[in-house]
């Protein structure tokens, strides 16, 4: 478990240097090494079962941690259906390989997503997405996510920040 919680942080850390390094806006999306994800997150993530990965032989190609753990936010948000907690299916910390980057990965990590939402037999897919993370936005609506509304919620990596919520129902 080490070795994969090391690839894993590692695999974290490069896209983190990528944001950085490709943010000419200097906006605020997020992401900074050892605050988010935060190695107790990955690591709780790896040993709760709730770390997946996207690989192919020694080429780690994504990251996601599935939970149905949410944000105080989303209590108060206005989702087309409700729904209990434990019946959403949450996607955290969803990153693509630089490398592989708009190449396709990202579908298809939503499509795995949705495929263990369903055979968890969960009602609805939600997230956030900051505000100024456009990628993040186009990859959700290209895979039949639809937005609900913007709210400001409170994460300690960044603080009270806008976020788009959005949701698919299965």
């Amino acid at each position: 478990m080490k070795q994969i919680f090391a690839l894993s942080r590692k695999f974290y850390w490069d896209v983190i240097e990528d944001i950085h390094r490709n943010n000419v806006n200097n906006e605020n999306l997020g992401w900074e090494k050892g605050v988010y994800p935060s190695d107790d997150f990955i690591q709780n993530s790896l040993t709760k079962g709730e770390l997946y990965t996207l690989t192919e032989k020694d080429t780690l190609y994504a990251c996601v941690i599935l939970n149905s753990e949410h944000n105080e936010g989303y209590d108060k948000c206005t989702w087309s259906i409700t729904c209990d907690s434990s019946q959403v299916l949450t996607p955290h910390a969803l990153a693509v390989n630089p490398a592989f980057q708009g190449k396709g990965i990202g579908k298809i990590v939503v499509k795995n997503i949705l495929d263990i939402a369903k055979a968890e037999h969960k009602k609805a897919v939600r997230l956030d997405v900051l505000g100024a993370c456009k990628a993040a936005e186009c990859l959700y609506t290209s895979c039949g996510f639809q937005f609900v509304e913007a709210k400001q919620m409170f994460y300690e990596d960044t603080g009270w920040t806008e976020y788009k919520m959005f949701e698919l129902n299965l």
